[in-house]
């Protein structure tokens, strides 16, 4: 089958978005013009050959048994992805829209696809899709599977620590001032080369609160403040309360029962997505 798709980054999430169905994805080959993949697509399994770069490519696919998909799975180790999938109609075409998860969170991706080239030209993009990246070498999923998230978007990304405790049965939060000491926030930073985004988070409990611990597998919220960086929050379990840190001199630090430690962060967006973690780890 020969598939004629265009590729942009999504600007904002149509409100009428369903919710998705969740994809597994490995590579079990690839090069320049030829990749090799498996994936799960909610409970069905399929292997694939595409051939090609671009607007226009082939692509061969055939179902397998999730016995098969399991075995073939292994070969697939530090080449995969996950993401959930979304379509909805525009006019003619049919638009998907990938909403990734994990290491590549927070991407968002829509390919449109079209009946022939000359469908392809006469596009015009809604104002939800952004700039178009068809071309780009970093946005082909299996350069997202091997290498992570793009340079120019990692930059706009943040990662953040939630650190907690309990304390007399009930959840205390580990909460900082910003270096300014104006508002109250959580430890984050940047992606850092190498790392991985718990361990990122580890290392910035440690060095802005003076708190060491370890992240909860599979548990994180992710937001953003008027379209500017976006921060994912992985919940920090608090082993040791350090009294010299990185950062004292120019940050404070209180440990709170959860509901006052909300009330203090200023910060609506931050607050709803620490509140969300809060409901989950009480729950």
């Amino acid at each position: 089958m020969i598939e004629i798709e265009r590729k942009f980054l999504v600007n904002e999430l149509p409100a009428d978005l369903p919710e998705g169905t969740r994809i597994l994805q490995g590579y079990l080959a690839h090069d320049d013009q030829m990749e090799v993949r498996i994936r799960q697509y909610g409970i069905r399994h399929f292997l694939a050959v595409k051939e090609g770069s671009g607007l226009t490519r082939r692509e061969t696919e055939i179902e397998i048994s999730p016995q098969q998909f399991q075995s073939l799975w292994p070969s697939t180790e530090g080449r995969r992805l996950e993401k959930l999938r979304s379509r909805i109609s525009s006019g003619t075409c049919q638009i998907e829209f990938d909403r990734y998860l994990g290491d590549l969170e927070p991407l968002l991706v829509a390919e449109v696809e079209f009946a022939s080239v000359a469908e392809s030209e006469q596009f015009v993009k809604p104002g939800f899709l952004g700039l178009e990246v068809t071309e780009e070498e970093a946005y082909k999923n299996s350069s997202l599977a091997i290498h992570g998230i793009p340079d120019e978007l990692s930059q706009k990304c943040q990662i953040g620590a939630l650190p907690f405790l309990m304390r007399r049965g009930q959840l205390h939060l580990v909460i900082i001032t910003n270096s300014a000491q104006t508002r109250w926030i959580i430890p984050k930073g940047h992606p850092e080369p190498d790392m991985t985004r718990q361990d990122v988070a580890v290392m910035e409990a440690m060095e802005e609160a003076g708190v060491i611990g370890s992240c909860i597998p599979g548990l994180r919220s992710s937001c953003s403040h008027k379209g500017e960086n976006s921060l994912s929050i992985y919940p920090l379990r608090v082993t040791t309360v350090l009294k010299k840190w990185p950062e004292m001199e120019w940050r404070k630090r209180e440990v709170l029962p959860a509901d006052k430690a909300l009330k203090m962060i200023s910060d609506p967006e931050l607050a709803d997505c620490i509140r969300r973690l809060v409901a989950r780890l009480t729950r």
